[in-house]
């Protein structure tokens, strides 16, 4: 079963590693120990609203995680 690690409740920030903007589109890579992610918006995104649709992302990453483990939610 996934759980999730100390590493992941701490409150150390996730560093951005790049940052791109190619027409409208922008590409974020974020990395935080052992996880890395990229994320695609509109170029105009603020943080807020980044943060907002990306705030339940380690509960669907537990969530198909489990899946794949044979897990049942």
């Amino acid at each position: 079963m996934a759980t999730r690690s100390d590493a992941t409740t701490t409150s150390k920030p996730p560093a951005v590693v790049d940052v791109d903007v190619v027409g409208d589109r922008v590409l974020a890579t974020v990395d935080r120990g052992d996880v890395s992610i990229v994320v695609e918006g509109p170029a105009g995104i603020s943080g807020d609203e980044l943060e907002e649709l990306l705030n339940d992302v380690p509960e669907k990453i537990e969530f198909v995680a489990d899946l794949f483990d044979g897990g049942d939610r």
